[in-house]
């Protein structure tokens, strides 16, 4: 508290700053016109099945939003929001790269590289990326992202920035110049060589030397091998790894593991391909089974990456698993983006920090305002496939929700996946839950939220055991305590 309160005038600030984001004061100024918002929550939910241009709404929601925030040179993006333990830069850097990847994907897919927004600006979509990437990774740039050091978000970051330009190498690498990609690939290759964390970030070294070695640049490959053996350890069975050592689950499998798993095989086909085949197989035969009607079980960390909970099952399609068809993958991606449009995703030109809209009481303190955009992933995986293909094309198909009640266990991870047919709900037991007074969800004091303010770094509640270790996650009732509108 000394800390806190040796200058008055900071804390009088803090405290004119925490009424203004309070809300019991009022909310910040909107930045996003909220007609946006409306008009493609619409779309999602005015009819069972969304259209096919109903995505191309929301694609454009996004762009339109980046385009808002993002910096003169294109390479970092200012969303408003709660802030990380980054720091502000790292934050910005999140707004260009988390989205690169949706841009990139738009592009491979064969859809028209020159977009018109709402606002009726044009964007060239290369162009974009191109500012974005070059000026980011120039060191003489005033918009320079910075050297990336050991176990750095950066690197997360630069995994993104690697998948898009592998998804945009006919177009974007080739139309740089020979300094510019020698100065693209310096950078990724010298964060390719840091330490990591020992969980999913493993694989994000692989997608980066994979990428850089396709592209014909210098890459260590041995490095990424000992990177890739490393994460293997943590598989557990039933195509389900924990998130480093231990027994710990929750949706890093869908939105983190087995999408990178996914590019990985795409970039490099002889990598593993029988273990990365056979894993996802076996994912996607217990995970389908937990996409409900009203959303998901949600439970675990990162619960703002909602939004990529479909991933692993379009991209399943894309690899040419036969565990789940393209009209039952095409309802997944709808049925889950219109539970979440209806639950408040969509927030001023981004996605909300939270599960049912803002909530900093499930917003880990890694998490600024765009780290949500991962939720963009099973756009990423939706938007890669051409306007033409069966995934667009096809007719609906049922989930298992709609087809009947089920009692899945998972033996891997402890859990036991019941549905709920003619409610649409879905629930996870877990069977080594603490007493339900252990798991209550705590929310952030006022000390914490003029910690923030006051030191510029993030003070809100972990709630460990209120993510892991309830008894039930209902997708009827989410943990977050939300209520559907």
């Amino acid at each position: 508290m000394r800390e806190l309160f040796s200058n008055g005038r900071k804390a009088k600030r803090a405290l004119l700053l925490l009424c203004m984001v309070s809300s019991t004061c009022g909310s910040p100024t909107t930045l996003r016109p909220p007609e946006r918002s409306r008009a493609v929550a619409s779309a999602f939910l005015r009819t069972p099945r969304p259209p096919n241009d109903a995505y191309e709404m929301l694609f454009l929601y996004f762009l339109e939003g980046f385009q808002a925030y993002r910096n003169p040179e294109g390479s970092v993006a200012r969303y408003p929001g709660l802030p990380s333990t980054h720091g502000a830069e790292v934050d910005a850097m999140e707004g260009f790269t988390r989205f690169a990847p949706l841009a990139a994907a738009w592009i491979r897919s064969g859809r028209n590289r020159e977009v018109l927004v709402p606002t009726g600006e044009r964007v060239d979509l290369v162009a974009l990326l191109r500012n974005g990437i070059v000026s980011g990774t120039n060191p003489a740039s005033r918009s320079f992202w910075g050297e990336i050091g050991d176990h750095d978000q950066r690197l997360c970051e630069a995994a993104d920035v690697a998948l898009a330009l592998w998804l945009t190498r006919q177009s974007l690498w080739t139309a740089l110049s020979r300094a510019e990609q020698s100065r693209v690939s310096g950078w990724l290759r010298h964060g390719a060589r840091r330490q990591v964390a020992d969980n999913n970030w493993h694989l994000m070294v692989v997608v980066i030397s994979l990428v850089l070695r396709d592209l014909g640049e210098p890459s260590d490959i041995d490095q990424a091998s000992r990177h890739y053996e490393r994460f293997k350890t943590f598989y557990r069975g039933d195509g389900w790894f924990s998130d480093g050592p231990g027994k710990v689950f929750d949706y890093y499998n869908a939105w983190a593991i087995h999408y990178q798993l996914h590019w990985i095989n795409q970039i490099c086909p002889s990598w593993d391909p029988a273990f990365i085949a056979s894993s996802r197989d076996a994912f996607l035969a217990t995970y389908r089974r937990l996409i409900a009607r009203d959303g998901v079980p949600i439970l675990g960390r990162s619960v703002c990456y909602r939004g990529a909970v479909a991933s692993p099952i379009v991209l399943g399609v894309a690899a040419g698993s036969g565990v789940v068809s393209s009209g039952e993958a095409r309802r997944a991606l709808d049925v889950t983006w219109q539970a979440f449009i209806r639950k408040g995703v969509l927030d001023r030109g981004g996605i909300s920090q939270g599960y049912c809209g803002p909530d900093p009481r499930v917003l880990d303190n890694y998490s600024g305002p765009a780290s949500c955009l991962w939720s963009l992933r099973s756009l990423i995986a939706a938007l890669s496939l051409p306007s033409d293909s069966p995934f667009w094309r096809s007719a609906p198909q049922a989930l298992p929700i709609d087809i009947g009640d089920y009692r899945v266990p998972i033996a891997a991870t402890n859990w036991v996946v019941v549905g709920d047919s003619a409610s649409g709900s879905v629930t996870i037991l877990v069977e080594d839950a603490l007493p339900s007074d252990q798991t209550l969800l705590s929310g952030e004091s006022t000390l914490d939220r003029i910690k923030t303010l006051v030191l510029s770094r993030p003070h809100r509640p972990r709630n460990v055991a209120a993510r892991y270790r309830r008894g039930t996650y209902s997708s009827a009732a989410p943990f977050t305590e939300c209520v559907v509108p």
